[in-house]
């Protein structure tokens, strides 16, 4: 019998599947720490906009408070600003000035909100890695 890929995967499905499990809990304890600690950065963040708008947005009004499971929606007014081009579909309702506002601030200011979105999608990424090694040899 030789070894190919398909027959070492479905050999050690379990073992490879476990490896990317083990490094998804990684991936989000250093995601659980990075939040803690990007809090005071978010706090400038806001200050920040306040000043030049006079009120916090809504998204984030309604979020602030709500814990570690809604730190990812609380920053999501300022991830879209941050990565979609103004008059997108995912940025449809946002104001202009509001999202120029954001792609302008120096790096210091939102480099934490880059981060934390790379920790999201490696944590994706690991959970589908860890998902097809372990279901995938079945249906082949």
């Amino acid at each position: 019998m030789t070894l190919s890929a398909i027959n070492f995967l479905t050999i050690h499905r379990v073992e490879i599947a476990g490896i990317f499990l083990i490094l998804g809990i990684i991936n989000y304890v250093s995601y659980v720490i990075h939040d803690k600690l990007a809090k005071r950065k978010f706090m400038t963040l806001c200050s920040l906009f306040v000043d030049k708008f006079g009120a916090r947005p809504a998204e984030v009004l309604i979020y602030q408070d709500g814990g570690f499971f809604f730190s990812f929606m609380r920053d999501a007014f300022f991830i879209k600003a941050l990565y979609f081009k103004e008059n997108s579909f995912h940025t449809r309702g946002m104001d202009n000035e509001q999202i120029r506002f954001i792609k302008e601030l120096p790096n210091q200011y939102t480099d934490w909100l880059r981060v934390k979105v790379r920790f999201s999608v490696v944590g994706i990424i690991f959970l589908f890695m860890m998902l097809s090694a372990f279901y995938l040899p079945t249906f082949i």
